[in-house]
């Protein structure tokens, strides 16, 4: 498997943090070309959106390798800039995409990641064969079902930070997106998959309602355009909520939501 792109994101930051040097050298054995870059934690000028803009580029990466300490991955910035890059590359390179998360003082746990995250191939570096498990991910991809939404993340201080989310097959009747905890929703649009509009017509377009799922308060807006397979809800939100929820329109027989923790 000799030439296969690894993007390795370090994530120990700091004068006595630990240094990829290790780790680098251990991918290096295996004939692997290496990339990759220290991790930014800066969510108020969406960092994230760069590195998975990096990682979308098919002649920068293969597979992408997160290294991190328990307590980088306990972080909720991190965590939740790890669900937004995580959510661009299941959407554009697709489900298949291998990402590794490698415990470097500790053995990671999936069930204690956000659920974005809960599909990451966990490492933990006190097992010697770590590396020849990498390897032998090209040879066998594992078989990983796409979501049955599309949800996609954009990213830029001049437009502000926009999700992107429709059904994968089907249509929706209208559509509603909400957000929990720390972050408020400033502007929706609807237009064409994978390109945010510059201007849309909303069909009775409505904000702040009020919802509770799952014990957690949403605020949520909606519109009752349809949403097919090609079409997208754009919802632009400022701060980083914790939760967001998104499906069908309330007022209509496809009113379930997905409800996803991002941090």
């Amino acid at each position: 498997m000799a030439g296969k792109k690894v993007w390795v994101t370090w994530m120990p930051m700091g004068e006595k943090a630990s240094k990829p040097d290790q780790v680098m050298k251990a991918l290096d054995t295996y004939g692997l070309q290496l990339g990759g870059a220290h991790w930014v934690d800066d969510l108020e000028k969406m960092a994230w959106y760069e590195l998975g803009t990096t990682l979308l580029e098919t002649g920068k990466a293969d597979l992408w390798l997160i290294a991190g300490t328990e307590g980088d991955l306990k972080s909720t910035r991190n965590r939740y800039a790890l669900s937004l890059v995580t959510a661009m590359l299941r959407e554009v390179r697709g489900p298949g995409f291998p990402i590794f998360c490698l415990g470097l003082d500790h053995a990671p746990d999936a069930a204690t990641m956000p659920v974005l995250t809960r599909g990451f191939h966990f490492l933990s570096a006190t097992d010697p064969s770590w590396p020849a498990k990498i390897l032998a991910s090209f040879a066998k991809q594992a078989k990983t079902e796409p979501w049955d939404f599309r949800l996609n993340a954009t990213g830029h201080p001049f437009i502000g930070q926009w999700f992107e989310v429709g059904p994968r097959e089907g249509e929706w009747q209208g559509v509603m997106f909400g957000v929990g905890g720390e972050g408020k929703i400033s502007h929706h649009l609807v237009g064409p998959r994978g390109q945010l509009p510059e201007k849309s017509i909303l069909e009775y377009p409505a904000q702040g309602i009020k919802a509770e799922v799952k014990g957690v308060e949403f605020t949520a807006w909606s519109v009752q355009n349809k949403i097919g397979s090609q079409d997208s809800y754009y919802v632009r939100v400022d701060g980083f909520p914790k939760t967001v929820m998104f499906g069908g329109h309330p007022g209509t027989d496809q009113a379930e939501v997905t409800v996803l923790d991002l941090s």
